[in-house]
């Protein structure tokens, strides 16, 4: 070992220390402390957890609103989160009640999903922007799940459930028929489920679990589900009876029947849909969007359309002239809460995980942008405790799982909405909704609830015009989008993201498999190492082969690490130990025959001796292995790196491991390969190559 440098006079002088094992012993921190016992760790850790300064952590974190209301400023904040709440408050109203008809529920549950979401979420979670409430995709696989396991409703028309009171506390509303009721705890059973879950895995740190499931996966499932989503929808803006589907191929079972009813389209609804759709869509796109900056709070035009159809149906008779299609009672009040029976899933406990999951996936990715955008930081684990707590709020009042809209939420952050605070005025107008104005949408077709539901698809419709983009930059994410997208479609939503988070980790897998490596050298006269082929011009230290291995190196890849050793140094250990023996026993033969070359000059000799493929011999005499950028190493990995050098000491030529990280590190001592190799593991590149310069192999 040498130093070449010292600190002196309090100037900084660098150190150069070659080996890992000489300078970890001269600068490691060792663990003296003695191991503690379990009682003293036990102990250790209640002192710690029981501080008065822990316990106001803690509740700062579970809460996050207490420092929202300790930083408000009420002159600067209020009169902004009042505007952007009541304006995404009136937005709830149509949303939720659609989103509830495409969840198969009563439109009711829709409101109660968005009253109870908002106002439980502003005390624990930590977006100042995300407007949570119904979505689509939460809406379409409930919708699945009930369908596949209560299947059609065979009850009369406004026949009351038989359940009594005593058995269905908090469904004693009159117009739901027995079958609506069912449907209805079996989506608070799925909630209460899904919420308990999402709880519990963000108490356990677990809200990174979003991270599993990329850009390219959810624009690939979320564009499939817009495709279920209209498909669902169009028997509504035709106003035609066909039967709903469930499972694989349900959506060309579904577009099927369309076609084969298309004759029966009720021409009364198909024009209602069309009208609404064009206002919807001229007034959120043409004017909203394009004059956002001009426009304080944009038109609540899908409240305006709602009311609107609402009083024409109504005073024209739709449901009696024009046979289409109404709402129909819509009861006032909110229920009492009732605990949901979890044993009513029956199989379903996947699908509750599933799409809490995908709710708070979507969700947390708007939320980190509009985070970012702001100026301000999100805690994904919090986040999916809030999730979480919706939805088993949701769940006690004929609710189900809430999540945050990326439409809404953008139309809060743009109403300039400040805080959370905002959230609790949206809460008040669906409130008054429930509680007094509901009963009023009777006459609304639901035609035109669909017709909100095609504009706001409108933004999932457009990631198709990034699939080009996708393809030409990355194949890789190009097949997620692709694979996931058409699973979705053709299988079903539930199948699509499963198979995609499976495909997704499998590329991750293949990506590693495939080995990324290099062989470095000098560039021009600096010191400087670059891939071998990318620079010009390029010289390598005499003797030595330096290679860069730019993937882990774990049990999938272990064997090909060992090839590219040979490929990426030019020196094929094997077929170096084939050549000697082949040059030994040449030399034997020629030593028999010795005196039939006496004639020939020592050059000319030498040719006849080593009569072999010269292309196989080297002058290589050490091989640097660069694990700067491996960033782990498994047992698996650690004996096809001891299996490098097995092979290489064979034929004399010495193999050094430069720049390992302390995670790679740590596995090559516990390996014990460290120990055995100390000698060959240096701090970097320059270290392993000036320390064998002039070695001797």
């Amino acid at each position: 070992m040498e130093m070449n440098n010292s600190r002196m006079d309090g100037e900084i002088v660098s150190e150069k220390w070659s080996k890992v094992v000489d300078f970890e012993e001269q600068y490691a921190l060792q663990d003296a402390a003695p191991t503690a016992t379990l009682r003293q760790r036990i102990t250790g850790f209640a002192g710690k957890c029981c501080t008065r300064d822990k316990l106001k952590s803690t509740l700062h974190s579970n809460f996050p609103f207490i420092n929202v209301i300790r930083r408000y400023k009420i002159l600067q904040d209020l009169p902004s989160d009042i505007i952007a709440g009541l304006t995404v408050g009136i937005m709830q109203i149509p949303q939720g009640m659609a989103y509830a008809l495409l969840a198969s529920l009563p439109p009711i549950c829709g409101l109660y999903t968005s009253f109870f979401g908002p106002l439980i979420y502003f005390f624990t979670g930590t977006s100042r922007h995300a407007s949570m409430g119904t979505i689509a995709i939460v809406g379409l696989m409930i919708a699945s799940v009930l369908d596949t396991s209560l299947g059609k409703d065979t009850s009369p028309d406004g026949m009351v459930s038989n359940y009594t009171n005593d058995s269905m506390p908090s469904l004693e509303h009159t117009g739901m028929t027995e079958h609506e009721i069912k449907k209805i705890k079996m989506a608070t059973a799925l909630s209460f489920v899904s919420g308990l879950v999402m709880v519990l895995l963000g108490k356990m740190r677990l809200g990174l679990v979003a991270t599993y499931m990329s850009e390219y996966l959810v624009s690939g499932f979320t564009s499939g589900v817009a495709i279920h989503v209209v498909t669902s929808q169009m028997k509504h803006i035709l106003g035609i009876n066909v039967p709903r589907h469930n499972g694989v191929f349900k959506i060309i079972r579904t577009w099927k029947d369309i076609i084969l009813n298309i004759s029966s389209t009720n021409v009364a609804a198909l024009l209602t849909s069309i009208v609404s759709m064009v206002i919807l869509y001229l007034v959120k796109v043409q004017i909203n969007q394009r004059f956002k900056s001009k426009l304080k709070i944009p038109i609540p035009i899908e409240i305006i359309v709602v009311a609107i159809a609402t009083v024409i149906s109504h005073f024209a008779k739709f449901r009696g002239n024009f046979d289409v299609n109404v709402l129909k009672d819509i009861p006032a009040g909110i229920p009492k809460p009732d605990i949901p029976d979890p044993t009513l899933l029956d199989g379903h406990v996947k699908d509750a995980i599933i799409i809490g999951i995908v709710a708070f996936s979507q969700s947390v990715s708007m939320a980190k942008i509009l985070a970012k955008k702001n100026n301000y930081r999100i805690n994904p684990s919090q986040e999916m405790v809030a999730y979480g707590a919706g939805s088993v709020l949701c769940s006690l009042f004929s609710g189900y799982i809430t999540a945050a809209s990326v439409a809404r939420s953008m139309v809060q952050d743009g109403a300039g909405g400040r805080t959370q605070v905002a959230s609790l005025f949206g809460c008040l107008v669906v409130l008054v909704v429930i509680v007094a104005v509901g009963p009023l949408f009777y006459s609304l077709p639901k035609c035109v609830l669909s017709s909100v539901i095609f504009v706001n698809l409108r933004g999932m419709f457009l990631q198709f015009l990034e699939v080009p983009k996708t393809f030409r930059r990355s194949k890789y994410d190009f097949s997620i989008w692709l694979v996931t997208f058409l699973c979705t479609v053709i299988l079903d939503a539930d199948l699509g993201i499963a198979i995609g988070i499976l495909y997704s980790l499998f590329t991750v897998a293949l990506r590693t498999q495939i080995p990324l490596y290099s062989r470095l050298a000098y560039v021009g006269m600096t010191n400087i190492m670059r891939p071998y082929k990318d620079f010009s011009p390029q010289t390598e230290p005499s003797g030595f082969r330096v290679i860069q291995y730019q993937s882990p190196i774990y049990f999938a890849n272990s064997d090909m690490f060992v090839k590219a050793v040979a490929k990426a140094s030019g020196v094929d250990p094997e077929k170096l130990r084939k050549m000697k023996k082949k040059l030994e026993k040449q030399k034997k033969e020629s030593a028999e025959n010795e005196e039939q070359l006496t004639n020939v000059n020592s050059d000319e000799k030498e040719k006849v001796i080593l009569n072999v493929d010269t292309s196989a011999f080297t002058d290589v005499t050490t091989i640097v292995l660069d694990f700067s950028t491996i960033n782990f190493v498994d047992l698996v990995g650690v004996k096809a790196l001891r299996r490098v050098y097995t092979e290489y000491e064979k034929v004399n030529i010495r193999v050094l491991v430069a720049a390992p990280n302390k995670k790679v590190l740590s596995i090559l001592k516990a390996a014990e390969f460290f120990e055995e190799y100390k000698d060959s593991i240096y701090i970097d590149v320059s270290s392993a190559l000036g320390n064998h310069s002039n070695a001797e192999v």
